[in-house]
């Protein structure tokens, strides 16, 4: 039986995140994606422009797809507003399977223009209906009201710890290179509170836009397929890992480039 899995998120015309990200990523698991679309995002040389759907047509794509029978899994990315958040919670509440929030509160061209109201609601009531939250740094110190970056293993651990607790959810904490000297680190506080630190070499490339996006949207699909949430991190990250090793370049006048989540099919010749 095909597995149908949501995304619910914003549309990336150059396809580098977003929903675009997410269905291709979904594509090369062999499920069916299914999206809602939150906002448009208009990336521009300078920065990114975020243009929400209004809020009938947020709704009225939500009781859409409620005509799929089921969904195997959800993903949540980027809301723009207390309503379309409100919206996805109702939405939510009944369902039954794993959801995965990926909170988008920067882009790395500018940070978006948040609420307090907005992180409150999204550690009130959006994560604790999640089975994971995936923020990356500057989320999760967003998230926590923290300004100091944690700079050992056992600080970044508590910092997640703290996350988790708030949150009411497991965290997969996206910490990137900022905590730990000259290595990638994941951590991963799963449902029953176990934590796990996943460790990576550094990557030198251009081409991360969608790097986020594409690791939350694997992680959403491996769960749909009933793989264990601390494997299904590891996997996920591998993925995002090939997927950025596998980047290109959208344009000669841009440095910086898209990652690739259809590398495994593609033809290198």
């Amino acid at each position: 039986m095909v597995k149908k899995v949501l995304t619910i998120a914003g549309s990336d015309s150059l396809s580098g995140g977003g929903l675009q990200a997410d269905l291709a990523t979904f594509a090369t698991q062999g499920v069916a994606g299914f999206s809602v679309i939150s906002s448009l995002a208009i990336i521009e040389k300078d920065g990114v422009r975020i243009k929400p759907v209004d809020q009938s047509t947020f709704d009225a794509q939500l009781a859409s797809v409620g005509q799929v029978d089921h969904f195997d899994a959800i993903k949540v990315g980027l809301l723009c507003s207390l309503e379309q958040i409100h919206s996805v919670v109702r939405f939510l509440k009944d369902y039954i399977g794993p959801v995965v929030v990926d909170p988008v509160l920067f882009f790395k061209e500018g940070n978006l223009t948040l609420e307090r109201s907005i992180i409150k609601a999204y550690i009130e009531q959006l994560f604790p209906l999640a089975t994971v939250a995936t923020p990356n740094l500057r989320e999760a110190m967003s998230l926590l009201g923290e300004d100091e970056i944690p700079k050992s293993k056992g600080a970044a651990l508590n910092f997640t710890k703290q996350l988790s607790l708030s949150a009411r959810c497991a965290i997969l904490f996206k910490a990137g290179d900022e905590v730990l000297a000259d290595q990638f680190v994941d951590l991963l506080i799963d449902e029953e509170g176990h934590p796990a630190v996943i460790r990576h070499k550094l990557i030198q490339s251009d081409y991360r836009d969608g790097a986020g996006c594409t690791l939350a949207a694997m992680l959403t699909a491996r769960l749909a397929q009933n793989e264990e949430l601390k494997d299904a991190a590891k996997t996920s990250i591998d993925f995002a890992r090939q997927s950025i090793l596998h980047g290109y370049t959208i344009s000669s006048d841009r440095e910086e480039g898209n990652v690739f989540p259809n590398w495994s099919l593609a033809n290198d010749d």
